[in-house]
């Protein structure tokens, strides 16, 4: 299954189902994603456009990818997870890959970046950051690499802290 350039409408689709099938006693005030590197994409996305989702969680996920040069960064991720042949046919498919493209986002997000991330530089996360209108928080990892996959020990539990407070309050 690959992903498509409007992800955010398969979990529209799934919270939809859930409510229709709420067998499990779901608090549907309490809808969180939480996503990594293009997830993280995908889960600010989802939240700016559904309202059902209550706060999001972005680890090193990208802002933008609007020329060639961005893409070759994540070119075999982005082959793979879209099935795609070529970054041209990722272009012309998606068109530009950018939060402009969504409503501000209006409620509570957690960004967490590493300084030394070379695929999704901490830039991304600043330019979320100005676009976010809701509670918004911004940790970093000066020694972070992508996904701050060498800090995850401490990135996991703090995200899931972080959760608590935004669903169990």
């Amino acid at each position: 299954m690959k992903i498509i350039p409007d992800y955010e409408k398969t979990i529209s689709t799934i919270i939809n189902w859930f409510e229709e099938n709420n067998k499990y006693n779901i608090d549907f005030k309490k809808i969180a994603t939480y996503g990594i590197s293009l997830g993280g994409y995908f889960s600010f996305r989802a939240a700016a456009l559904d309202k059902r989702i209550c706060c999001a969680v972005v680890i090193s996920g990208p802002a933008y990818f609007t020329t060639f040069s961005e893409l070759k960064k994540v070119k075999g991720a982005l082959l793979y997870t879209t099935g795609a042949n070529s970054l041209k046919e990722i272009k012309s498919l998606w068109g530009e890959i950018s939060i402009k493209e969504v409503p501000q986002l209006d409620r509570p997000l957690l960004l967490i970046y590493g300084e030394e991330d070379t695929t999704i530089p901490i830039e991304h996360a600043y330019y979320i950051m100005d676009w976010a209108l809701g509670e918004k928080e911004l940790k970093f990892y000066p020694e972070g690499e992508h996904a701050c996959i060498n800090f995850l020990d401490e990135v996991v539990p703090y995200s899931v802290d972080w959760l608590r407070k935004h669903l169990l309050e």
